[in-house]
């Protein structure tokens, strides 16, 4: 998705901007004269403030004689084209902002019919094989007891998702688009659109006519630039509403085959990803809604900048000349041709409207492709911890052979005993999941300040107050991940975790040792000290 948008923004920049070199161009002296316009009567009040020595004319001759002092207007092509376009772009996004899809159209429901069917076919081939492989498995097991109905319950719970599954999705995107309604009518997103023109259709029959003086070509660019980026970014803000409809009429046709794919657990995982999208793009539309309804709430009580607008209509803020009849500025500007972006007031507070057009286009899709990204890794590493310590057909590891509990500490000192030969002086370095599989048992229990060789380690765990708030802490983050403080420290209590179990069920004794005293719950320990009570050789009376 990311490397579609780069693309899509390189070809919107090939469209648009390129074109923009070829502006009006300077009549030169061997040309009919253009048409004059006589200029604004505001702008003559102000050139005689300013005492430059700028006058308006309607003679050309007398223009071409000093371009920097006479100002003259006239027709211009670009001018227009560009006026015009902008007046299209305003139409789309108010269009798109005031239209609402048919989510339940026949078409639509006539391509889900389509793979309902398919699915159900697949279903009913899913079931077969199921059938199948029960016989199979009766045939070589010489179980009794069938166990049938678990997989009855998920075909008929299949066939009758299949059935609604048109009913829920579009149930789900109409109360999304409802929320969307909500947050727009409330806080005024749909009258938003309105930053350099009057709403009205009637706009679009613009021509557009502007000033040849050599020192408004600059600010004739600029306006023409950066209107052209307002153009852009109401096309794309526009488009990814559509594109979100899009999206989700696509995934409804797919939404039938989601049993299927839950059946397998080789393409469970295709499952999952639509669920993570369709929800994605479902969210994507309130939270859309709900930023663009706080920008028109901000926009209409002033943007929280300080800003100086007291110089409108004066000579003082007179800095940029009005240089075309397009007349453009900020939320809640009341436009003339001495307040169209005079000066850098009013052009910063432009410039900051378009950025947050941005961030309401761009920042949803992002906050919510960040969310299912970290919540999905943080479900997958629970899932693979709770199969390797709870897997099916996996015995818990055995005990070791002691029969006295006194305290936890000492029954963990002699359970993480380690031979004198492996201990170091200095501590290994385990973080990532690499090191961790690298290491040795021991090396794990060692970067834990997990050691209990001798008595005297006994007695420093319960002596020394920082050693065993360090002991205590770690215990409790093996037992419970989550209670760590950071993402690195959850990651890599659960990443040890995992590895100590997968050790244990490959009988390494330390891991085993570890995976008892630690990670098994009060009474699994209980079970674990009468089961070995009960192996041990028993005494028969003498007579």
């Amino acid at each position: 998705m990311k490397k579609l948008l780069i693309d899509l923004a390189f070809f919107l920049a090939v469209v648009f901007f390129l074109p923009s070199f070829v502006l009006g161009q300077t009549p030169t002296p061997g040309q009919i004269a253009p048409k004059a316009y006589t200029c604004p009567p505001e702008l003559d009040q102000i050139y005689q403030q300013i005492n430059t020595g700028e006058k308006c004319t309607t003679n050309y001759e007398e223009f071409k004689t000093d371009p920097k002092l006479f100002h003259y207007w006239t027709d211009d092509e670009e001018v227009t084209m560009q006026g015009r376009a902008k007046e299209r772009a305003r139409q789309f996004i108010d269009w798109v902002m005031n239209h609402s899809s048919i989510d339940n159209h026949p078409v639509l429901l006539k391509v889900w019919s389509t793979a309902r069917n398919v699915s159900y076919f697949f279903v009913i081939l899913t079931a077969a094989l199921l059938g199948l492989g029960i016989i199979i498995g009766q045939r070589t097991n010489f179980d009794t007891g069938v166990k049938v109905w678990p997989s009855v319950i998920k075909i008929l719970t299949s066939i009758l998702y299949i059935a609604f599954s048109a009913t829920i999705v579009i149930s789900i995107i109409q109360l999304s688009d409802v929320m969307m309604k909500f947050f727009i009518e409330n806080l005024g997103g749909k009258d938003l659109f309105n930053i350099y023109f009057n709403i009205g259709e009637k706009n679009y029959f613009f021509f557009g006519i502007k000033d040849l003086n050599m020192g408004a070509q600059e600010s004739i660019k600029t306006q023409l630039f950066i209107l052209k980026l307002t153009e852009i970014t109401y096309y794309i803000l526009g488009g990814m509403l559509i594109l979100r409809k899009i999206i989700l009429w696509f995934l409804l046709f797919v939404s039938p085959f989601l049993p299927i794919l839950f059946s397998f657990s080789l393409i469970k995982n295709v499952g999952w990803i639509w669920i993570r999208v369709f929800f994605q793009w479902v969210f994507y539309g309130p939270l859309f809604a709900l930023f663009l309804g706080a920008l028109a709430t901000i926009w209409k009580a002033g943007i929280p900048f300080i800003f100086d607008f007291s110089r409108h209509d004066i000579a003082a803020g007179y800095i940029y000349p009005t240089a075309t009849n397009i007349l453009w500025g900020g939320p809640a500007q009341k436009l003339t041709s001495l307040n169209n972006i005079n000066y850098i007031d009013p052009y910063v507070e432009y410039i900051i409207t378009l950025i947050m057009l941005w961030a309401v286009t761009f920042f949803p899709w992002w906050l919510l492709r960040t969310y299912l990204d970290y919540c999905c890794e943080g479900i997958s590493a629970i899932k693979n911890l709770l199969l390797s310590n709870f897997g099916p057909g996996r015995n818990p590891p055995s005990p070791g052979p002691t029969l006295s509990p006194v305290s936890l500490t000492t029954n963990l000192g002699a359970a993480l005993k380690i031979p004198k030969e492996v201990e170091t002086s200095m501590k290994t370095r385990i973080e990532t999941v690499e090191e961790i599989k690298k290491a040795e048992t021991e090396e794990i229990v060692h970067s834990l300040d997990m050691r209990a060789t001798k008595i005297t380690d006994v007695a420093r765990f319960e002596t020394n107050k920082t050693t065993n708030e360090t002991f205590n802490k770690n215990i409790n983050y093996l037992k419970n991940p989550t209670q760590a403080t950071t993402i690195n420290e959850r990651q890599k209590y659960m990443n040890i975790r995992v590895e100590l179990s997968n050790r244990a069920a490959k009988a390494d004794p330390l891991a085993g040792r570890i995976v008892s005293s630690v990670f098994a719950p009060a009474l699994e320990q209980v079970k674990n000290r009468a089961a070995i009570i009960n192996t041990l050789p028993k005494m028969a009376p003498v007579t």
